[in-house]
């Protein structure tokens, strides 16, 4: 009897306890979930982060991978490895494609250059007044604009395309034939829409006004006029600022930061008076069907020829060749 009353009443407190304590029970179960979601975290797998947004950029072996980078800007190695990437599929490109866009891309510089044409050099009171402010308003209205247009609808510039396509060869990312037919392709369709632009003014009228016809008149006998090391000089000064407004609207993916790279580069090219070819394809033959006492051969061998070799240069060494030594060498 004594034996049964002892074991009923350590039943009996066992049950009380554990009726007092509700929450031993309750905390197990909490145990067992966090456990268990611990579990599944470390089981899952993990996802392995793109290559080319690792740190360092593009990976060992490959040619031209653009290196990832937080915000709108690129860095400068990043812009490198995207020209470097551009060049790819400019070989790639149908000669069709090429010639078509480098077609559109004379005629739009030609476009910008006929009205820095129409309102900075036909402005004779200003230039008499105050010739630097003349210069920087040649400068600021007309070539920003028609570089800008460029850009934006993805035409084929020559001065660009050898800063691209330099990048490129020395990074091993394309081959010196794929180099020399871009470079053919898209000077002759610079030239051709340049000079089909001019006829095209010149048909319409837009030099009527004698201060415009006077200034196109000039603009086109000066060009033609330069010494041959003057001219070849002034190509590599403007090609260098040019391919750096190149450099900085591939820096950026928005319009505004791409309008405001093209600006102060061109700008200062033309207020320094540095020569462009394209333009120059625009500007000497728009002249000449306005009156210029120039022949074509004056053309090609005073001003087109020294300020192509000119513009190579300024791309090929002093962007390409510059920035292949800084960022392209691994």
């Amino acid at each position: 009897v004594r034996t049964t009353t002892t074991t009923m009443m350590m039943t009996t407190m066992k049950g009380a306890v554990m009726m007092k304590s509700p929450t031993v029970r309750a905390r197990a179960p909490r145990a067992t979930a966090a456990a268990a979601a611990a579990t599944t975290t470390t089981a899952a797998p993990v996802t392995p982060r793109p290559f080319a947004a690792t740190r360092g950029g593009a990976r060992r072996g490959a040619v031209c991978v653009p290196r990832s980078t937080a915000g709108d800007a690129l860095p400068p190695p990043a812009v490198f490895d995207a020209a470097c990437a551009a060049s790819e599929k400019k070989s790639a490109q149908a000669p069709a494609t090429t010639l078509t866009l480098s077609f559109t891309a004379g005629a739009l510089i030609g476009l910008g250059a006929m009205l820095m044409t129409a309102v900075g050099g036909s402005s004779p009171a200003l230039a008499s007044a105050n010739p630097g402010l003349s210069a920087f308003l040649k400068g600021a209205i007309g070539l920003p604009a028609g570089l800008t247009m460029v850009i934006l609808t993805g035409a084929e510039l020559f001065t660009g395309n050898v800063f691209v396509m330099t990048s490129g060869l020395l990074k091993g990312a394309v081959d010196a034939s794929a180099l020399a037919r871009s470079w053919a392709l898209s000077y002759v369709g610079n030239f051709a829409g340049s000079v089909f632009m001019a006829w095209l003014a010149y048909t319409a009228l837009t030099a009527a006004a004698p201060a415009t016809t006077a200034a196109a008149i000039g603009i086109a006998t000066a060009k033609a006029s330069l010494p041959f090391s003057a001219a070849f000089a002034k190509g590599v000064l403007c090609n260098w600022l040019v391919c750096l407004a190149v450099w900085g609207t591939m820096a950026t993916t928005s319009v505004a930061g791409k309008i405001l790279a093209i600006f102060w580069p061109i700008t200062m090219f033309v207020t320094l008076g540095f020569e462009h070819s394209v333009a120059n394809m625009f500007l000497i033959p728009h002249g000449m069907m306005l009156g210029a006492n120039v022949t074509w051969a004056q053309m090609m061998t005073g001003n087109i020829i020294p300020v192509t070799l000119g513009n190579i240069v300024g791309a090929a060494v002093f962007v390409a060749g510059a920035h292949y030594i800084a960022y392209g060498k691994k």
